[in-house]
């Protein structure tokens, strides 16, 4: 197949009109400008470029597999990455398609992300396993750095800043990193800044925490929950804080996640960023939240909450139609202000413009939101109808795409809501079929949601769309007629007219069957359609449309069909294969093959082939034929000659098989045991699963599959394969493939939604191939002309089918139901007239498929067939109704006993078993159902009895009082394990010997020490008694005490009825490590054990002891029983038991008499229960035979062995008979006698008896009374057990006590150990940063270092430039040397950067006024380069000079130009790398005091362990009145307490009451001394100042002053008149004052605005001066530059000459100073000797 050609993608580029490559789909992915009207997406396995206008261009990616994909408006190149393994990254250049760069070494298995930066820089997100951000230059295609994210967060969203390429925002599910990328020459490092949300005095782990996601919920810590710690008790001064962590015991990672694992606060989900001009961040949440973030700050905050969705409450109202009608309207009403809220997934696609910030999202609606001012608003609104997952400006920003996962690609322009217009809808979903149109022009394409589409074959353009409203599963067009058949579910299939390929119509809908239509396929010639249901039935449609699409006939197949091809032969014959599974597993493959054949002389005479009317196919006229595959396959084709190709599903290799031959079968029982093997193999697919297909020509054969591969062949040369990967195995591979008409273009579908449409690039082999295909096309066409015109015109006449609502089928079941009813209604009303019903003949429902048609129709034949016999059986049914009837009424007259139940008479024996069967299995399933409960139940008490029974070595129990409620249990014990056993024996062993090593060391050591006690000894016995023992106030316990021997201490028993002694305990004070608590733990819990086991001794005799005391009350109530039966008393007997409480396992056994139900006995029970009662009644009967024992007992005794008194006394005197039948006075003198001694024997008699009941009544009192003084004293003896039990309980509490504060304590220390683990983990982690910072840091020092050399290099070389150029110009005059000097130092100007397309504020591009980097760079050397042409121009040379000098200084100024700007480069690269090195040791600054504070917080961290387990927190037991800490809300605080001894108090008491008494004595006597002092002093006091008084009197009127004041006081009449004047005059002054101070102020107001106003002025002209004086001092730094190389130039001889100058001048200086000095000192010398002929006057002071 190779020698044929290639496969390539292809259609025809309306523009240039060259062979390009095509293919349809977009699923709503990443869709960017390229070009400023050109837009890019990804495309299954290719790249699509689609221009504004509709021109379109395909890109067949050449790598292996499609990943993510980015392109670069700025510089025109795309990206994208492979998905294979070790994947790499192609950089492409649009239009030419030129390869870049490929890009290696960043991943191992994917890429998830590619984000270019503004200038020539790549991003790439590797997946799994190691998530790594690396760094491109995609010009040279070389890796600069890389960074390793975490795997836990997962970026949402990635971006460069497109003002400055060196930050990168990286945002996930958890936090916003930003990254800044730092450079230093060839090294790159990327350093992560987390923004910050939270307050600034907020602990860091809750700072970088995203916002919450509603604006109302509160952030709750640690600290702000009313939770106390475990690190601290209020009883201790301290406390130990240790983070949560720690308390979990976890070191690593999870002890830095567990806040964000405890973290419950629904919190903002990032989805998309935009940067700003000025380095600032926007940030869409998921749910309609947008945050900013402040570039330099880096903190960051919500800036807009959507608003929560309203909730309605249900009201009675709400469900009546008028309000909801009302509803409706209040809603459609509101939408307007609903689109100007964000909501919910509204902000999933955010992009930045000049006129504000644009939104999309999946709800359909594009804002712009103005985000500048302090409240966020809408300003403008723009319907999208579907949602927005893609959103992209132009370059220019004048223009946005918007994306969908509908399918559909939107042009906007910013600021006009109108200009909105759909560039391309494909409406995207995954594709189910495609088929050609006859003509090769058309093919069709159906989704799975029924939409039908035609595209163009050569340009591969939509041209029409219609869809049939119903999910579609199969669809085929018609190779005679302009036909395409849709199957949908429900067994529908619709016919579109085709032949107005822009305008479908949908012509005719016919229901063949009810289950989903699965395939179908056109015979070859179009005659005839094939259709398959769910079921399995192959179905025959006639295809021509004069025929209405009429179904035909069907057969049926076992299992699910998985495949159907046909092939018609030259006699016109349709034969079919069909491979279907049996096995129910779908994915197993086909394991069956039939074959039939449909002749045209079975299609004349279709009812004799069929079986009925209902058109099923018999198998010998169709010659069907089913065979076992041998190997599961999926697939199928047919060709001539009965060769089937199917692919394996083992190997996955193409399998061809032979169809036998009808002579060749075997017989039918025969044909089920063979198995249909392979003939032969060919190379297939990689995975499982795929399919088979025929070209048009049955020449070539294509397979597909789920590996995403499309291999061809031809079928004489199968090993040889052509294949293509048009989709991606990942998502499914090949879905759906077909061959034109001619087989020159092979179209394609898979799981991702895109067409693909492939032509053969031919050899010279392939051509005459391609001829065969084409003739082969063309004379099918020819064969099929006439018939397909005749078609044509009758299915363009047909009219366009439209869905009638009556017939669907939601409308059948009233229809349905009504008519069941009314034939009810008939037949009840027959019965009632006793008369014969005859059912109606059935009518076909609307609606109703073609195959119920046909069993109607052949119900009404077989109705008219059967009609007489049909009459007969109902008039006998008629007469078996009739007699019944009477048999039941005869039988309603019989008695109960003969009457029979009503279902004897029920005649339907098959409905009474199937009742009965329901009835059994009814019981069965209740049955089952009770046995599982049952057993659930059972398994439930097995459990408990176990855990709580017999496990249990003491079993719980209690005993209660006879005479009262009180009750004692006794304490259930568990059997001790093995392990803690030998631990208790192990821990004895090693306490004992401590014991003795410490007893020998203090006997050797600290027993000189003894005879002079110390201080601390007394202290040390404080809490001892006279035997050296400690009291419980130390000891924490009732139980144990501690006994003193000389410094250490141990524990005793003291309190025996406890039995919680030991001499192994160690003191309270001594547990300091932590085998001693271990220790301790064991040996408490040791004592517990033995505490409960000696209470459960005397818990048992107390028991024993009630058993005997019922024991002997049961014996006495026998006897009391006997007397109360003799004395004929009515008294209750007290009768004693055991309960349930006291005897617990009576609750293990059910006794008869608590069950309430009756007993359930099976019939086998039954037999034995009878069988052993009719044995007793024998037992009993041969027992009630001739008994000797009895009989002689009752001849010899009596009856009885022993005579009793009592019963002696019962007996009556036998009364003489002459007394009964004689009177008294017909008795003679032996008869008088005789009643003498009757009498009187009958009186003694009862005498006796009257004796004998009092003796029975004394002693029935005496037993009751001991009875009684029993169940006292049991009581008494009880309530003592219960006192020591309340003790006991008290004693195991305080030792559980004390076992919880040591495990407390344990636990302490593990935190603290945890603790201790994390912080050196950390401080390893830190160290070795800082040795790879350091290590950095020292090959960046050498890095700079060497730079600098290079950079001093390139300097000197730059200077030697300047002093070279005389040389290079020596052949020229001085003074052109010097013309031209000045034009090789002429630069061009500095460019300002200028908007070609006007000024920056009229731009929509938000980032005009600030252009990146690159940009600036461009156009600076672009700016250069015109520049220096200019200069070199030869009109600017001067006079004089020859222009090959021109030329020459043209070269040497541009070869210096190359050098100022080399030195300039290589400046910023060394200040860069200056800055890097800088940063470098601020890291490692930084990594040492973190290393110093994880230092700090160690030794804190030991300090508090030690402090922990030296400061021991002690049990103390206290009585009342010993604890005298005031009591706060609960309980004391004891943190500001001391624990002293009661003596020291007492004593203290003591003095103080004493002192206290001898004070008051003394101040007593120094109250009363005193009060006579304080008198007299008083009383001298009053006198002095009477004294003083006086005096200062007397001076007041000596020295009294009478003023003018006093005088016009003494002699005016009106004074007071005269004082209101002076004040009225006062009072104008100061009105006057103030008049002319508000004067004096505007007038200073008026001045200082005029200075203010000049201040102004003065600012602007120094700011003018300020520009003025840049210009000079750059014209000056020239100057003194060209100063500066002319200095250098010049020849050594003129400065010499010039240093000669200024050293003579120097001495000439020098020598004329010295000369004026001494001038001046003979001028001095003159004035001196002038002054001395004048004569002196000089004044004398006294």
């Amino acid at each position: 197949m190779d020698q044929i050609g290639t496969l390539e993608l292809s259609t025809e580029n309306i523009i240039t009109k060259k062979r390009a490559r095509w293919a349809q789909g977009y699923n709503g992915k990443k869709a960017c400008y390229i070009d400023k009207d050109v837009i890019c997406y990804l495309c299954g396995n290719n790249v699509k470029f689609i221009a504004e206008d509709g021109a379109e261009t395909v890109f067949n990616f050449p790598g292996e597999g499609v990943g993510p994909f980015d392109a670069h408006s700025l510089s025109h190149c795309f990206a994208v990455a492979e998905q294979c393994l070790n994947p790499k990254i192609y950089v492409f250049v649009y239009p030419t398609f030129r390869q870049t760069s490929v890009l290696q070494g960043g991943a191992k298995l994917e890429y998830t992300k590619l984000f270019f930066s503004s200038s020539d820089y790549l991003c790439s997100l590797s997946g799994i396993p190691e998530f790594d951000l690396t760094l491109w230059n995609y010009n040279t295609g070389s890796k600069l750095c890389t960074y390793a994210l975490s795997r836990e967060n997962i970026p949402t969203s990635l971006s460069f800043n497109p003002g400055n390429w060196r930050q990168i925002c990286i945002t996930s599910e958890k936090h916003v990193t930003l990254l800044n990328i730092e450079q230093s020459n060839t090294l790159f490092v990327m350093q992560p800044t987390i923004i910050q949300f939270g307050e600034r005095h907020w602990p860091y782990d809750r700072r970088v925490r995203l916002p919450p996601a509603d604006r109302d919920a509160e952030e709750i810590t640690e600290n702000e929950r009313d939770i106390p710690t475990r690190a601290s008790t209020r009883m201790t001064r301290y406390t130990i804080d240790v983070p949560k962590a720690a308390k979990a015991g976890l070191v690593g990672e999870l002890a830095e996640k567990l806040d964000e694992i405890q973290d419950e606060t629904e919190r903002v989900k990032p989805v998309s960023q935009v940067w700003t001009p000025i380095g600032d961040l926007y940030i869409g949440c998921a749910g309609g939240q947008i945050i900013k973030i402040d570039g330099e700050s880096h903190q960051g905050k919500v800036i807009y909450y959507p608003p929560k969705k309203a909730r309605v409450p249900d009201s009675r109202m709400s469900s009546a139609g008028i309000h909801r009608e009302s509803m409706v309207d209040i809603q459609m009403t509101a939408d307007d202000d609903l689109d100007k809220l964000m909501v919910e997934e509204s902000v999933d696609c955010i992009g930045l413009h000049k006129r504000g910030l644009y939104c999309a999202g999946r709800d359909g609606v594009l804002r712009l939101v103005d985000v500048k001012s302090r409240d966020v608003s809408v300003l403008e609104v723009c319907k999208i109808g579907v949602p927005v997952t893609s959103m992209a400006f132009s370059a220019s920003y004048r223009h946005m795409v918007l994306g969908s996962e509908a399918g559909s690609l939107h042009l906007y322009e910013p600021g006009t809501p109108e200009s909105l217009r759909l560039l391309k809808n494909l409406h995207y979903g995954v594709f189910v079929a495609i088929s050609c149109l006859p003509g090769n022009e058309h093919c069709v394409t159906c989704r799975e949601n029924g939409e039908i589409q035609v595209w163009t074959i050569d340009k591969g353009q939509l041209v029409s769309s219609i869809s049939v409203d119903m999910p579609a599963f199969s669809m085929a067009c018609s190779p005679m007629l302009n036909v395409c058949a849709v199957g949908t579910a429900g067994g529908y299939i619709y016919y579109l007219d085709m032949n107005d390929v822009e305008n479908p119509r949908l012509v005719e809908r016919v229901r063949v069957y009810e289950g989903t239509v699965t395939h179908l396929v056109y015979q070859e010639t179009g005659m005839y359609l094939l259709s398959v249901s769910e079921d399995g039935h192959v179905f025959l449609i006639d295809g021509r449309a004069s025929k209405n699409f009429k179904p035909l006939a069907h057969t049926g197949m076992k299992g699910e069909v998985q495949s159907l091809s046909s092939y018609t032969d030259s006699t016109g014959a349709v034969h079919v294969v069909v491979t279907h599974n049996t096995s129910g597993n779908k994915r197993s493959g086909a394991t069956h093959m039939t074959t039939f054949s449909v002749t045209e002389e079975t299609m004349r005479d279709l009812r004799y082939n069929c079986h009925s009317l209902k058109y099923d196919f018999k198998d010998k006229s169709i010659s069907k034929v089913s065979l076992n595959m041998a190997i599961p396959s999926y697939g199928s084709a047919v060709t001539e000659g009965g060769t089937v190709y199917t692919l394996a599903q083992t190997n996955k290799k193409v399998h061809q098989h032979k169809l036998p031959r009808k002579e060749d079968l075997p017989p039918e029982k025969e044909l089920e045991k063979i198995r249909m093997e392979p003939d032969a193999e060919f190379p297939g697919h990689q995975l499982p699963g795929g399919q088979v297909l025929l070209s048009p020509h049955h020449k070539w054969l294509a397979t597909y599959g789920t590996d995403g591969t499309l291999m061809l062949r031809t079928i004489g040369q199968m090993d040889k394969t052509v294949s293509v990967t048009p989709h991606d195995y990942r998502i499914g591979g090949v879905k759906v493939v077909a061959f034109a008409e001619d087989s020159q273009n092979i179209f394609t579908t898979g799981y991702d939604g895109v067409l693909t449409c492939y032509t053969w690039n031919y050899t010279p082999t392939g051509l005459g191939k391609a001829k065969s295909a084409m003739e082969a096309a063309r004379a099918k066409k020819s064969k099929l002309m006439t018939s397909q015109m005749e078609e044509n015109e009758h299915i363009v006449g047909m009219q366009e089918w439209t869905p009638d609502r009556e017939s669907r089928p939601m409308s059948e079941r009233p229809v349905t139901t009504n008519r069941e009813a009314k034939e009810k209604m008939k037949r009840d009303e027959a019965l009632e007239r006793d008369e014969i019903y005859q059912t109606p003949t059935p009518t076909p429902e609307d609606n109703s498929t073609w195959l119920q048609n046909q069993e109607l129709e052949a119900f009404k034949e077989e109705d008219k067939q059967y009609a007489e016999i049909k009459k007969n059986l109902r008039v006998s049914i008629r007469d078996m109704r009739r007699t019944l009837q009477s048999m039941l009424h005869s039988n309603a007259t019989l008695p109960e006993l003969e009457r029979l139940n009503r279902h004897e008479f029920d005649l339907d024996i098959e409905e009474q078993m199937r009742l009965q069967g329901e009835a059994d299995q009814e019981v069965e399933r209740v049955r089952e159902e009770i046995e599982f409960e049952n057993l659930a139940k059972m398994y439930l008490r097995e459990m408990i009895k176990r855990e709580c029974w017999d496990e249990m070595v003491v079993k719980g129990r209690a005993v209660q009082a006879f005479n009262s409620n009180l009750e004692v249990s006794n304490f259930p014990m568990r059997e001790r394990h093995k392990q803690f056993l030998k631990m208790l024996e192990t821990v004895k062993k090693r306490r004992a010997i401590e014991i003795a090593e410490s007893k020998a060391r203090t006997e050797i050591l600290e027993l000189p020490q003894k005879a002079a006690p110390t201080t601390a000894d007394e202290e040390g016995g404080e809490g001892e008694d006279d035997d050296g023992r400690e009291q419980p106030s130390t000891t924490g316990s009732l139980g144990m005490r501690n006994t003193v021997s000389g410094k250490f201490q141990v524990e005793c028993l003291t309190g025996a009825q406890y039995g919680g002694g030991s001499d192994l305990f160690y003191s309270q004070f001594e547990l300091h490590a932590r085998e001693q608590k271990v220790n301790q733990i064991v040996l408490l819990e040791d004592a517990i054990f033995r505490v409960k086991q000696v209470f459960n001794k005397e818990f048992d005799e107390l028991f024993i002891k009630k058993e005997q005391e019922i024991g002997k009350i049961a014996e006495k109530n026998k006897r009391i029983k006997k007397i109360i039966a003799d004395l004929e008393f009515v008294e209750d007997v007290i009768e004693p038991s055991l309960t349930i409480a006291e005897k617990p396992e009576m609750m293990l056994t059910v006794n008869d008499d608590e069950v309430k139900v009756e007993k359930f006995y099976t019939p086998e029970q039954r037999k034995i229960m009878e069988k052993k009662q009719k044995e007793e009644e024998e037992r009993r009967a041969r027992e009630r035979g001739d008994n000797a024992r009895e009989r002689a007992l009752n001849e010899m005794m009596g009856g009885v062995l022993e005579v009793k008194k009592e019963d002696e006394l019962k007996k009556d005197i036998p009364r003489p008979s002459f007394i009964t039948t004689k009177a008294e006075a017909e008795w003679s003198e032996d008869e008088q006698k005789i009643a003498k001694d009757y009498e009187r024997r009958v009186k003694e008699l009862q005498e006796e008896r009257e004796k004998y009941r009092k003796q029975l009544e004394t002693e029935l009192r005496k037993n009751q009374s001991i009875i009684q003084e029993g169940m006292a004293a049991f009581d008494e003896m009880l309530n003592t057990v219960f006192m020591k039990k309340i003790k006991v309980m008290m004693v195991i509490y305080q030792e559980e006590l004390k076992i919880l504060r040591l495990r407390y304590s344990l636990l302490i220390e593990e935190e603290l150990e945890t603790r201790e683990n994390e912080l050196n983990r950390l401080l390893e982690h830190k160290t070795a940063m800082k040795a790879k910072a350091a290590q950095t840091l020292m090959e960046t020092n050498k890095s700079v270092s060497a730079y600098r050399d290079t950079y001093d290099i390139y300097l000197a070389e730059d200077k030697v430039m300047d002093k070279q150029f005389k040389k290079e110009f020596q052949d020229v005059s001085a003074l052109q040397q010097d013309q031209l000097y000045r034009f090789f130092k002429k630069r061009p100007r500095a460019l300002k950067i200028t908007r070609a397309e006007g000024d920056a504020s009229t731009l929509p591009n938000p980032f005009a006024d600030r252009p990146s980097t690159a940009r600036q760079n461009a156009q600076a050397d672009q700016y250069m380069a015109n520049q220096m042409a200019d200069l070199d121009k030869l009109s600017n040379c001067p006079e004089g000079v020859e222009p090959l000098v021109w030329d020459r200084l043209c070269r040497y100024r541009m070869e210096k130009v190359k050098s100022e700007n080399k030195v300039k480069v290589s400046a910023q690269i060394l200040a860069e790398m200056t800055s890097f090195y800088q940063k470098r040791q601020e890291q490692e600054e930084q990594y040492k005091k973190d290393i110093d504070n994880i230092q700090d917080q160690l030794s804190r961290l030991r300090e508090d362990r030690n402090r922990f387990n030296l400061n021991l927190e002690v049990q103390l037991l206290l009585k009342q009145g010993q604890v005298e800490v005031d009591a706060g809300s609960f309980i004391q605080e004891y943190k500001d307490s001391a624990l002293i001894h009661r003596s020291v108090v007492e004593e203290l008491n003591n003095n103080i009451q004493q002192l206290g008494e001898s004070k008051i004595a003394s101040m007593v006597e120094s109250k009363d001394f005193r009060k006579g002092i304080i008198q007299l002093e008083w009383e001298h006091k009053k006198m002095l100042m009477q004294v003083e008084d006086l005096q200062n009197k007397m001076k007041d009127v000596q020295f009294i002053k009478v003023t003018r004041e006093i005088q016009l006081f003494l002699n005016a009449p009106d004074y007071e008149g005269r004082k209101q004047g002076e004040v009225g005059k006062l009072e104008q002054t100061i009105l006057q004052q103030k008049q002319i101070h508000e004067k004096n102020l505007s007038e200073r107001k008026k001045a200082l605005k005029e200075l203010e106003r000049t201040i102004k002025q003065k600012e602007n002209d120094n700011e003018q001066l300020l520009k003025q004086l840049e210009d000079l001092n750059v014209s000056v730094h020239e100057r003194k530059h060209i100063e500066q190389v002319n200095a250098d130039k010049q020849k050594d001889s003129g400065a010499e000459k010039r240093y000669q100058e200024i050293v003579q001048r120097r001495k000439l200086v020098d020598l004329a100073k010295a000369q004026a000095q001494e001038v001046a000192v003979l001028r001095a010398e003159v004035e001196r000797l002038r002054m001395r002929t004048f004569p002196a006057l000089v004044q004398v002071e006294h």
